[in-house]
């Protein structure tokens, strides 16, 4: 009887523990390790071919290109809480199952999400380049305070409440826009519901927490910003097309916000930016989710769903149970 095969693509799979990937093979799966790899690469496609289950990260595009070059693969194992690289429709399409890994990377990006916020305020790294370039600009840099501030969390789901937490340590006051929104959960923070405009206006930190949608799709472009406080400091460890890029330089270039934080570009890697050129933007290559804890989390998530779908189980974090639906039927 062929082995079950799983194709792992995403580099990011075990990187610090060996434990997961040694969990599968115990399993009695077939693994081909091409972490790293893409369709670019003939082995890769070769590994497609043979592929039951693709293990992927956020590099490779899952969509009906990629599914025609794998006639078998009957699931898509996602590093991650982001679907974005994944054609949910194409995969149900080729009769494969999708699941990921919400909730195992709260907590890193929630960090990342404040050591970008207090960079930016404080202008650490500007302090620290200065500093390496023999400048003594004691009483030139000037900061800003997020003490007792308002935080704008624009999305407030897992991470974006792992957020709000944070913000309770600085006594800031928290309002959120989201349109799934956690009730019990606010009215016990004190968070208060508003629509963006006003979130925009009132915020003294804005912070993007949602996921990629055509409804979000550049969303914070010249208009947004010029809604927003001249004081003002926008984060963004979600993802990069729901900022306008060339809007957001311009913004910053012209002084309408004060600062900004970002992890995430809608080309990644952002080679040819323009923000590369500024001193009042923080950017970080896409690293939020990237603590040994946050990676292992996810290692350990989604070894444990694709056991459970080898087994004939229903994995936890599936996305389109109906697919999984027809493939017991069948």
């Amino acid at each position: 009887m062929k082995k079950f095969t799983v194709l792992i693509e995403a580099r990011p799979f075990c990187a610090f523990d060996n434990t997961p990937m040694e969990q599968l093979r115990d399993a009695g799966m077939n693994l081909i390790d091409m972490r790293g790899a893409g369709v670019q690469d003939p082995k890769f496609v070769e590994a497609l071919q043979q592929a039951d289950a693709i293990l992927c990260g956020n590099d490779l595009v899952v969509n009906d290109k990629v599914l025609d070059m794998a006639p078998g693969v009957k699931a898509i194992a996602k590093m991650g809480a982001g679907l974005d690289t994944v054609d949910i429709d194409a995969a149900s399409r080729h009769n494969a199952v999708v699941f990921h890994t919400p909730g195992a990377n709260n907590q890193a990006v929630a960090d990342h999400t404040f050591a970008l916020m207090l960079n930016v305020a404080r202008k650490i790294i500007y302090c620290d380049n200065s500093l390496r370039a023999k400048r003594w600009e004691h009483t030139k840099i000037m900061g800003l305070e997020i003490w007792q501030k308002t935080l704008g969390l624009i999305g407030l789901g897992a991470i974006g409440r792992c957020v709000a937490l944070r913000a309770k340590g600085f006594e800031m006051k928290v309002v959120a826009h989201d349109p799934f929104w956690p009730e019990a959960f606010a009215a016990e923070q004190g968070i208060e519901q508003v629509e963006i405009e006003e979130l925009l206006r009132v915020s003294d930190v804005v912070s993007i927490h949602a996921p990629l949608t055509p409804d979000n799709k550049g969303m914070i472009d010249a208009d947004a910003l010029n809604i927003m406080k001249p004081t003002a400091i926008l984060i963004n460890a979600a993802r990069g097309g729901i900022v306008n890029e060339a809007d957001l330089y311009e913004g910053l270039k012209n002084n309408v916000i004060a600062g900004a934080g970002i992890d995430v570009f809608e080309h990644e890697p952002p080679s040819d930016s323009p923000l590369l050129e500024l001193e009042n933007v923080v950017l970080t290559p896409h690293t939020a989710a990237f603590t040994f804890e946050g990676m292992n989390n996810m290692s350990v998530g989604v070894v444990a769903q694709l056991i459970e779908f080898q087994k004939g189980n229903k994995p936890e974090f599936i996305v389109n149970s109906e697919v999984y639906d027809r493939q017991s039927a069948g």
